[in-house]
């Protein structure tokens, strides 16, 4: 197998994590704001650990995006 197949199929699987990634977000930021409709302006666990997964999955983005540069 030549180099560019591999580098082809790497750059395929990024952009498929990227996607993915994307689409986690979204959800999550759905979900979010759901729970802040539920639970008002309270400052509790559940919101903590959300926003604490979407900075993880925002990190994880930007990271794939630089590795498509």
């Amino acid at each position: 197998m030549n180099c560019n197949l591999f580098f082809e199929k790497d750059v395929a699987a990024l952009k498929d994590a990227l996607d993915e990634t994307d689409a986690r977000i979204k959800k999550l930021e759905e979900h979010m704001e759901s729970e802040k409709k539920k639970l008002g302006d309270t400052n509790s666990e559940t919101l903590h650990r959300l926003e604490r997964n979407l900075d993880n999955l925002r990190k994880k983005r930007t990271l794939i995006l630089s590795e498509l540069e």
